[in-house]
């Protein structure tokens, strides 16, 4: 605002000099004639009055200068209830990673007026929880993790509401896990939820806050690709993913869980602690990966559907869909594709139907990059996921086409497993495709 100022005094005196001050000068070389006090009053007032003028020009400049993205943060903060206080940080304090690095954040939400507010933490059992966008600056190098992308359901209907005090109730969480960079630079963003209300639960209230709480600016340098860097981090992974010690840990964690009373303290319990644990977390750094090695290794540590999984799509029909931890997100869904691709190809890999999905899903996000930008609102989500769904089934019929091509040469079991996910596929595209006249597989 400074540099801006001086521009402006520096155009606005060259003006005067011109106009007014000039033609004192004149005045002054043809009488000679020294200041009176008037002339100093004169003075005294014009500097005045351009100081005001600079002022409010330079005020108005400021604000012209925004961006969009900061009008729309500083609207949001505006509207926030001025007890609430929602900050948007990093875990650690940094600012700078690697481009294929999980980002760990957290969420601090807090209350100058003790049990007046309250917080869903559930993520599952009710909307609230799972109510929120981020937005990014700029956005056009920036995708949607399929987590964040894919619209939510919600197993109906329970709550974990609690107060918030003070103290910040903190939630961590890794922005990986919602969005991904595609290039380094800097990047700004910030957060909104609807998962903070007034009072305690009422009644049959699983719905979205009214409150839209809106977060501070972060601001986030991604570093450009360090092949080094990638190698270690390969090698760490898939040395802690093998390790005895990391999966024991992880089952002990799961094992307690399962012990808690409640359906709904089990879900909070799997988001805040088991999501925490070293095996989880080294899946996630996995995942953020997007090396043509580590994609290939992520490719080939997916979750396969059991014997018992095959068994009951045999006799019962239905796909299943597993969760695929390493194939969360990417910002290079060609490589993803080509790797699976590839891994199809094998005469002894029996293709399953959860496999097909996601090789179609990555195909979609390959081909049509555009659909997993940030959106401007829910109406266009909406639009972008029925042309999502639209596009798969088209991916899914070729898919289809060229798993039949490689069944000759498959052998054995995978000959079998690849048969029943073409038969599975098959049926979902024709449900989807003629709609009321087909019975779902």
């Amino acid at each position: 605002m400074m540099q801006r100022w001086v521009a402006i005094r520096k155009s606005l005196n060259q003006d005067w000099s011109c106009s007014v001050v000039g033609s004192e000068v004149q005045q002054v070389r043809r009488l000679r004639r020294a200041p009176s006090p008037r002339d100093s009053a004169c003075s005294l007032f014009r500097l005045v009055s351009a100081s005001i003028l600079l002022l409010f020009v330079g005020l108005v400049l400021d604000c012209s200068a925004q961006t969009e993205f900061e009008q729309r943060n500083q609207k949001g903060l505006e509207q926030n209830p001025p007890e609430l206080k929602f900050v948007l940080r990093t875990k650690v304090e940094r600012s700078a990673y690697h481009l294929f690095e999980t980002i760990p954040i957290e969420l601090a939400y807090s209350s100058s007026r003790p049990s007046t507010y309250s917080i869903e933490i559930d993520e599952t059992m009710n909307f609230a929880g799972w109510t929120h966008r981020f937005y990014v600056e700029p956005e056009n190098t920036v995708l949607l993790t399929l987590l964040e992308f894919e619209t939510h359901g919600v197993i109906c209907c329970e709550s974990d509401r609690q107060y918030l005090s003070r103290q910040p109730t903190v939630l961590k969480r890794e922005l990986t896990d919602y969005i991904r960079f595609e290039k380094a630079g800097t990047y700004r963003l910030f957060h909104t939820t609807q998962r903070v209300f007034k009072g305690a639960l009422k009644k049959e209230d699983f719905g979205p806050s009214t409150i839209i709480l809106t977060s501070n600016i972060l601001t986030l340098t991604i570093l450009p690709d360090d092949p080094d860097w990638d190698v270690q981090q390969l090698t760490e992974a898939l040395r802690k993913l093998h390790d005895p010690r990391v999966q024991a840990n992880y089952d002990a964690m799961k094992q307690r869980i399962e012990k808690i009373g409640s359906e709904l303290g089990q879900d909070v319990a799997m988001a805040n602690l088991l999501d925490q644990t070293e095996l989880v977390q080294t899946e996630k750094r996995l995942n953020a990966l997007d090396t043509e090695e580590a994609i290939h290794e992520r490719v080939n540590l997916m979750d396969m559907m059991s014997k018992e999984d095959v068994q009951e799509e045999r006799d019962y029909g239905g796909g299943t869909e597993l969760w695929q931890p390493l194939l969360r997100s990417t910002t290079r869904p060609d490589v993803v594709v080509a790797s699976m691709k590839a891994r199809a190809e094998d005469p002894g890999f029996g293709v399953d139907y959860d496999y097909l999905d996601w090789w179609a899903t990555y195909t979609v996000l390959r081909d049509h990059t555009e659909l997993f930008r940030p959106f401007s609102d829910e109406a266009e989500h909406q639009k972008r996921i029925h042309s999502f769904l639209l596009c798969k089934i088209a991916e899914e019929k070729d898919i289809v086409l060229r798993l039949e091509s490689m069944l000759a040469t498959k052998k054995g079991v995978a000959k079998d497993v690849t048969a029943l996910a073409i038969e599975t596929a098959k049926g979902f595209i024709a449900y989807q495709t003629q709609g009321k006249n087909q019975t779902p597989p």
